[in-house]
């Protein structure tokens, strides 16, 4: 979700963590945001936002709290960004948890730009919107991801790892030759370290092994060839197994269906396995 703070002034908090001060000009995205809430002072009680909540306080469109016949000191405008379900896993874990760009930042003005043109575009229902929208959402997250002046709030993923520099030799090694038996030996020795070293700072940085992130990677990469069509011996080799059959097992094992499945559902079983 992203959240831009059109007028006014409020506080906003992420799955527990601690309270953030926004103001007008404000840009927050947030990978997991099942729990963010919004405080108009700190230390009010928060209030469940359900469907009869909604109901009974919604206004020309607008969730309205106070009274709707003012207008409101403070407007948050929201979206949500859908990416492909097959890896959205995968994805949230590179992000952190919530990027914070203030509006005194240098990239605000680009991002109040784009978010000015988003909500045109969804208001409108001219041929080509969705096609528009997408991209401009893609442009907005790519912005706020290398907003160098942002306030981070990470979490243990991929960023953590690519932020250190030796591990960051090792995952680029990864990535530059997903198909090759990579052992945490010639992994370590890429970063410069000793292997209980780098399988330490490595699992600490990213999450998970370095052996069980080169599986995720080639599994997230083959779900991709095979939902554009890619041949199944063919994917088999690329993401570094000697047979369609070896690849097929693994996947299996993986993803909870065959390849074939998968590609034929458009990822769906997976997901929703």
């Amino acid at each position: 979700m992203f959240y831009f703070i059109v007028q006014g002034r409020c506080w906003f908090r992420s799955s527990g963590d601690e309270l953030v001060a926004l103001q007008q000009g404000d840009c927050v995205l947030s990978a997991k945001p099942v729990a963010d809430v919004f405080f108009s002072e700190p230390d009010v009680e928060a209030v469940l936002s359900d469907d009869a909540f909604k109901a009974a306080h919604s206004v020309a469109g607008e969730l309205r709290l106070g009274d709707p016949g003012q207008e409101p000191a403070t407007r948050v405008s929201g979206g949500r960004i859908v990416c492909n379900a097959a890896n959205a896993d995968l994805l949230l874990e590179l992000l952190p948890r919530f990027i914070h760009v203030r509006a005194t930042d240098d990239i605000a003005a680009r991002l109040r730009a784009l978010v000015s043109i988003i909500r045109e575009e969804t208001a409108d229902m001219r041929p080509g919107r969705d096609a528009i929208l997408s991209r401009l959402i893609e442009v907005m997250l790519i912005e706020m991801l290398r907003c160098e002046s942002a306030t981070w709030f990470p979490h243990v993923s991929v960023l953590g790892g690519l932020s250190d520099p030796q591990l960051a030799r090792a995952l680029a090694a990864i990535h530059a030759d997903v198909g090759r038996g990579w052992t945490v030996a010639e992994l370590a020795q890429r970063a410069g370290m000793s292997r209980s070293v780098f399988a330490r700072r490595f699992s600490e940085a990213v999450g998970t092994a370095p052996v069980e992130y080169l599986l995720r990677w080639r599994m997230a990469l083959a779900k991709d060839a095979l939902l554009h069509g890619g041949k199944l011996d063919e994917i088999a080799a690329q993401v570094g197994y000697k047979s369609a059959s070896a690849f097929s097992t693994a996947f299996r094992q993986r993803v909870g269906c065959p390849p074939s499945d998968y590609a034929a559902n458009g990822g769906l079983r997976a997901v929703s396995s």
